[in-house]
């Protein structure tokens, strides 16, 4: 009677073990779902994630996923392009650039790799605001764009979607479906920590044209240097309407940061010209939290002098639905600044996907290293 007893108990807890090993493997093949063109080689596991604002909480997931508790590589893509390797050692992060053979080896290696990246959605939600109108004290235009990526190649990416509004009475724009900001971006690097961003098409902020971005931005250096350019002129897609002007912006801006360690503080100090023609400088002081980041200004050109403060936050819920063909998210985060306007036009700029300044300073080892100290 004993023995049958010690049966059937060894039985169960046989049984309960293997469908938590069921229901754990099921959870870690959803969690893949999340990634796309994830590889393994003797360079190390190379894969892209667009669903975490903050690529560290990808690297986490991964290793969890991939059940790896070595001191494996990773090498996280951006638009099919490595950043850089990032190795967990005991209580650290090794975060090293890559070789120029090695980079040429991972990503993207052909055109039109629609089979290696899932058919991508994201939500983002915009919003602009004027504030101290006595009879209407905020203006707001609301806007929910349904954007999608499309990868064309290596570093070579196809932004574009449909723009649904829902609040505006801050300008006499249409209220009807009309297509979001849609641009080719080109993502580049060379010679280890050498990166550029190409973007041509219908920018955020109503201009279009071509925009050219460069960083020098070494992942374990205190300093980091950049130049922008641009050549834009004004569109408005209103209804069945699309307007526009010749381009006559010219946009040339060069900054240098440094950052500060021990609290992922960046001091950035820029310059050069903006949009109409304004001249001038800028500084900003940025901190990096987990998943948030802050920052203040102040700036000083031709037109004015003003200051102001910015933030970027993760959207929730993060994926929506997702499937190894379709992945339906909200997009990894919403950035919005706000300037205390003393003047007109004062250091004017608009948006293309990304700045390059601010997608590279979450990739930086001490922004990972401090992640990783703070879990410990």
């Amino acid at each position: 009677m004993l023995n049958w007893i010690k049966i059937s108990i060894s039985g169960i807890i046989g049984i309960l073990l293997l469908q938590v090993g069921y229901a754990q493997t099921d959870k870690k093949d959803k969690t893949l779902l999340r990634y796309d063109r994830v590889r393994q080689d003797t360079l190390g596991v190379s894969y892209e994630q667009r669903t975490y604002r903050n690529p560290y909480n990808g690297f986490l997931e991964l290793r969890y996923a991939l059940t790896d508790s070595s001191s494996q590589v990773y090498v996280p893509l951006f638009q099919g392009v490595p950043i850089a390797s990032f190795q967990k050692k005991r209580n650290h992060i090794v975060v090293t650039p890559l070789e120029e053979e090695n980079h040429r080896i991972l990503g993207i290696q052909q055109w039109f790799p629609f089979r290696e990246y899932k058919l991508d959605f994201s939500l983002l939600p915009q919003f602009t605001a004027k504030f101290g109108n006595y009879d209407n004290p905020v203006e707001a235009k609301i806007n929910l764009l349904l954007n999608t990526q499309l990868y064309l190649g290596r570093g070579l990416a196809l932004t574009t979607g449909i723009t649904f509004p829902i609040i505006n009475d801050l300008d006499k724009q249409s209220m009807r479906l009309r297509m979001a900001p849609t641009f080719l971006n080109k993502f580049l690097v060379f010679k280890r920590s050498n990166f550029m961003s190409i973007s041509a098409g219908l920018f955020y902020k109503d201009q279009y044209g071509i925009n050219v971005q460069y960083r020098f931005f070494d992942v374990n250096k205190h300093w980091s240097f950049g130049l922008e350019g641009a050549y834009t002129g004004y569109y408005r897609i209103s209804g069945e309407y699309f307007e526009y002007q010749k381009p006559e912006y010219v946009l040339l801006l060069g900054d240098i940061s440094y950052r500060m360690y021990k609290h992922d503080i960046t001091l950035k100090l820029s310059g050069g010209q903006y949009l109409y023609n304004d001249r001038g400088i800028r500084f900003d002081l940025i901190r990096q939290f987990t998943n948030v980041e802050i920052g203040f200004y102040a700036l000083k050109t031709t037109n004015g002098a003003s200051v102001g403060f910015n933030f970027a936050v993760p959207i929730p819920p993060g994926s929506i639905v997702k499937t190894k063909h379709f992945h339906l998210r909200t997009a990894d985060e919403f950035r919005w600044e706000y300037l205390y306007v003393k003047g007109y036009n004062i250091g004017e700029r608009y948006r293309t996907g990304y700045q390059l300044d601010e997608k590279l300073r979450m990739y930086h080892s001490s922004y990972w290293n401090n992640q990783l100290r703070s879990n410990l």
